[in-house]
């Protein structure tokens, strides 16, 4: 199963679910291109489902993970905030 039709069948934050996402933000880590590019699309593609912010967050917060993946993960909700929060100007 994709982390595309993990996200799309339903965003459960589960083992399974942020195993998918740690191994599409390690490859965001990747130099070669070739591997790199398709995680980041893969990443913007499923950051409309419900609860990925969430997810990511729940990611970067976790004690014992890969320092590298959280990173990432971090990258990747700072990337989804500035990508989605609208600016609202008082009148």
């Amino acid at each position: 199963m994709s982390l595309i039709s993990a996200f799309t069948m339903a965003l459960d934050i589960n083992e399974s679910t942020m195993s998918m996402v740690a191994a599409t933000l390690q490859q965001t880590m990747s130099p070669d291109a070739a591997v790199r590019k398709p995680a980041e699309e893969q990443l913007r593609k499923v950051e409309a489902q419900r609860n990925y912010a969430l997810l990511l967050l729940q990611m970067v917060s976790r004690e014992g993970g890969d320092q590298a993946v959280r990173i990432a993960g971090a990258i990747a909700f700072k990337n989804f905030v500035k990508r989605n929060w609208k600016v609202v100007r008082p009148y």
